[in-house]
């Protein structure tokens, strides 16, 4: 049996569904969007309960641009979804003992005072009295920091792109071939001969791609929620902002009754297939410690949730947006490397101009397919280090 579709986008999450949402708004095509174990899935990082948007990114002024241009699709989104996604709180930067991670706040600072995006520095006292919650000698304010609501942002975009025709379909692709035109075989036997693909399956990247195009290492992101151990009201998002520690990042407590905290330089490379979903006490205790130095009410607070998340690593933390070398009737979407969900409405946009043959709106040398092409790394962004 064959399904139809002119357009099919394989892997869901927030990139798969915004993918789809923005070639729905650009043509008038049969649009597919399979996701393996459904879209809001246990294994999808998409499904967690909040994430970061942020303009901070070190001197590494090309993400910041995108970031500004992110901002304004996701404001779209929410005017025409009647849905509110992206809370404003701002990002507080924590002068701690990391030297890397003081060098990318103070050039995020500066980039952002260049660029006239409103940055601020609090001093001693001035922080306390600004941010009473967090103990620091000093702390870089990115005043367009905030929380995307991660979960509701996945279901709106999908809502919003069924209700322009968008089929999505708990399916899983076993194959495709592009000698004699595309053909996608999928496990229960049926196939569908679109005439474009758009990959965006995350983790399982490996399994798609072929010799020379760029690899991703699959890896396990551990997070925790934690509810203070006295009033939560000043942990929400009209008084805290989102925060990066020395080894740390953090959300306020927004769609949910805990601070999100995770360790943003944890490297523990897995097999998706196998990857153990639950989160390791050491992780937690990492958690705590890194509460103590910064944000001492949430040091001893209750666990509310906790979750693995996996991510998409590149060797330079850049994406993969761009053709198959070889099939330009194929694009790839992936290699999000943990930073990526604050730019979904844009990379979908970018995927769905590569589809639809339009010149991208965006120069997309850095994000090759090509191993060969692919740049040294400019900055840790994703990890809140470096210059």
């Amino acid at each position: 049996m064959q399904l139809d579709a002119d357009v099919c986008i394989v892997g869901g999450g927030v990139m798969g569904a915004a993918t789809a949402y923005a070639i729905s708004r650009m043509a008038e095509k049969k649009i597919v969007l399979l996701d393996r174990y459904g879209l809001g899935n246990e294994y999808c990082s998409s499904n967690d309960v909040n994430r970061v948007f942020r303009y901070a990114y070190g001197n590494d002024q090309y993400y910041t641009k995108m970031a500004i241009e992110s901002l304004k699709l996701w404001r779209e989104i929410e005017k025409e979804s009647r849905q509110e996604l992206l809370i404003p709180t701002g990002l507080l930067m924590l002068e701690g003992e990391d030297q890397q991670a003081n060098k990318f706040n103070e050039s995020s600072f500066r980039t952002l005072t260049k660029l006239g995006l409103g940055a601020k520095l609090y001093e001693g006292p001035e922080l306390k009295k600004r941010f009473p919650q967090f103990r620091a000698r000093r702390g870089f304010f990115d005043a367009h920091g905030g929380v995307l609501l991660a979960l509701k942002s996945l279901e709106t975009i999908s809502s919003q792109a069924r209700a322009r025709g968008v089929r999505i379909l708990e399916k899983r692709v076993t194959a495709f071939r592009d000698r004699s035109g595309l053909e996608i075989e999928l496990s229960d036997g049926q196939t569908i001969r679109p005439q474009k693909l758009v990959v965006t399956v995350g983790p399982w990247s490996g399994d798609f791609l072929k010799d020379g195009l760029t690899s991703i290492t699959p890896m396990r992101q551990q997070v925790v929620y934690l509810r203070p151990s006295r009033s939560i009201e000043k942990f929400r998002p009209t008084s805290c902002p989102v925060f990066f520690t020395d080894h740390h990042y953090g959300l306020p407590a927004a769609g949910i009754d805990g601070v999100k905290i995770s360790n943003k330089e944890l490297i523990d490379p897995v097999d998706p297939e196998t990857a153990r979903g639950s989160v390791d006490q050491d992780e937690t205790e990492q958690c705590r410690v890194a509460c103590r130095r910064f944000i001492p009410d949430l040091a001893d607070g209750e666990v509310v949730k906790s979750r693995v998340c996996l991510y998409d690593m590149t060797a330079n933390s850049d994406f993969v947006i761009d053709r198959d070398p070889d099939d330009h009737d194929i694009a790839y979407g992936y290699g999000f490397s943990g930073h990526g969900f604050k730019f979904a409405p844009l990379i979908g946009r970018l995927l769905a101009e590569l589809a639809l043959d339009r010149d991208p709106s965006l120069d997309l040398a850095r994000f090759s397919s090509r191993e060969s092409q692919r740049k040294a790394q400019l900055t840790r962004g994703q990890l809140g280090k470096g210059e």
